[in-house]
């Protein structure tokens, strides 16, 4: 029976993104349609079950059949009204050899992440004592009144003051079963191919199948994707729903449509809830946003951008206001940086650099991704004047350098033993940017079209 429910549930949250994707994303293809779904799904129906929880219902079978409900009510008639076009861009070349090739690790990446989910239990570390507890915590009592783990110090191992979107996935998983089990990981068998299709989708509207499939094979068999996306953290959700909101920035610039500006606001909600470093994230995001020039209109780019950051306020700042107060036994990264700080430890810009450095290079783990970043960047370095391929490279820089200054105040760690135990998730969040980036940089003679960079 377990496994009815958890083939439930996914459903459920698959079913719960499709209105939300088909109302604000008109005209999208088959691809794009359900990659944004399987993503938006998870990240709705667990920010609706926290409020609920806030008000002190604690998330149940019924709450969650009834919200999947009034989706799918929703969802039926937006399908009727204008159903998704399998829009695909021809051109390039695809070499059947390298098609195959690509297929095999693509499908490799995944069975090993539904082995992950399925087979193995939580044997993560953080997964078992920070995102799986608070799992377990919240399937048995109401965020109202607030249970005493958020106070507890003597659990401060577990951060208490960690967001809430994960754990409460899982939650919802533990409330359809009825039981407590590991199946509760499976939500990553959305997360994973939801980020895939969007990565995919993205590369192949732009310069061809070949290129895309290429991003895509690199991305979806990296060391760090396998080891965490289907542990149990939040590392693959923050990663599936970053991957959404870049190719939603890239279509509110294309078109100015402001439904896709919404949905870039809903999925970097969604990745604040996440992790902190989901707000770092969010926070460049809107930065670039107000860079960019919508339509020809600065200006309209500007009112996108206010637009976006008040949206992702209004559905963060309840966690602000009930995570007040708690004790801030854990790291405290925000807490703790100011300029001063900052200043103060200038000197360890160097180090920091080069730990990233050499976790980039380190073959072994990552493979070949992230030289075959360095090498397109530098090689291909023309193409940056084309808009899409500039916005992405600046994303993905400003991603990397929103990382330091966290890492440069003081904290409970030793700075070498924290870069150790974090580099490589920190490239993890970074790796759809990087794989976009591949993917519109492939030059013609690897199948590349380039069609659409002028765009």
């Amino acid at each position: 029976m377990s496994i009815f429910w958890c083939g439930l549930y996914l459903c459920c949250l698959a079913v719960a993104g499709y209105p939300v994707v088909a109302g604000l994303a008109r005209g999208r293809s088959r691809l794009e349609t359900v990659g944004f779904s399987i993503c938006m799904g998870p990240g709705l129906i667990a920010i609706c079950l926290i409020f609920l929880s806030m008000l002190g219902l604690r998330p149940g079978r019924v709450e969650i059949l009834v919200l999947t409900g009034l989706c799918a009510a929703v969802g039926i008639f937006l399908y009727r009204r204008g159903r998704p076009q399998d829009v695909i861009e021809h051109g390039g070349r695809v070499f059947p050899l390298w098609g195959v090739i690509c297929a095999v690790a693509i499908a490799y990446g995944f069975a090993s992440l539904v082995i992950d989910t399925v087979h193995y239990p939580v044997i993560e570390w953080d997964a078992f004592a920070i995102w799986q507890l608070k799992a377990e915590v919240l399937t048995h009592l109401p965020l109202h009144p607030r249970p005493g783990y958020f106070s507890d110090v003597n659990l401060s191992y577990s951060h208490l003051r960690y967001p809430l979107l994960v754990p409460m996935m899982s939650a919802g998983m533990h409330a359809m079963s009825g039981r407590m089990n590991d199946l509760s990981k499976t939500i990553a068998l959305l997360l994973y191919p939801g980020m895939l299709m969007v990565v995919f989708a993205a590369v192949r509207r732009i310069n061809g199948i070949s290129a895309g499939l290429t991003a895509v094979a690199l991305l979806s068999c990296l060391q760090p994707m396998l080891r965490y996306g289907g542990a149990g953290t939040a590392e693959m959700a923050l990663t599936a729903f970053y991957a959404c909101s870049l190719l939603c920035l890239l279509r509110w610039r294309e078109n100015g449509r402001w439904g896709d500006l919404l949905l870039c606001a809903l999925f970097s909600a969604w990745m604040t809830w996440s992790k902190n470093e989901g707000l770092a994230l969010a926070a460049v995001n809107a930065v670039v946003l107000a860079g960019l020039k919508v339509r020809g209109s600065r200006r309209r780019g500007l009112v996108g951008a206010a637009m976006f950051v008040v949206i992702v306020a209004a559905i963060y700042l309840p966690w602000v206001a009930y995570s007040w107060g708690l004790p801030r036994t854990d790291e405290d990264y925000a807490g703790n940086l100011t300029v001063h700080g900052i200043i103060s430890n200038i000197g360890r810009v160097p180090r920091i650099l080069g730990a990233i450095f050499v976790e980039m290079v380190d073959w072994q783990y990552w493979g070949l991704f992230w030289f075959v970043t360095l090498i397109l960047v530098v090689v291909q370095r023309r193409r940056f004047a084309c808009p899409a391929v500039a916005i992405i490279g600046v994303l993905l820089a400003l991603h990397l350098l929103a990382y330091l200054p966290p890492l440069m105040v003081v904290t409970s760690w030793n700075l070498d033993e924290l870069l150790a135990v974090t580099t490589d998730r920190l490239l993890m969040h970074a790796a759809p940017a990087a794989a976009i980036l591949i993917g519109l940089l492939l030059p013609a003679w690897a199948g590349g079209t380039a069609r659409n960079l002028d765009q």
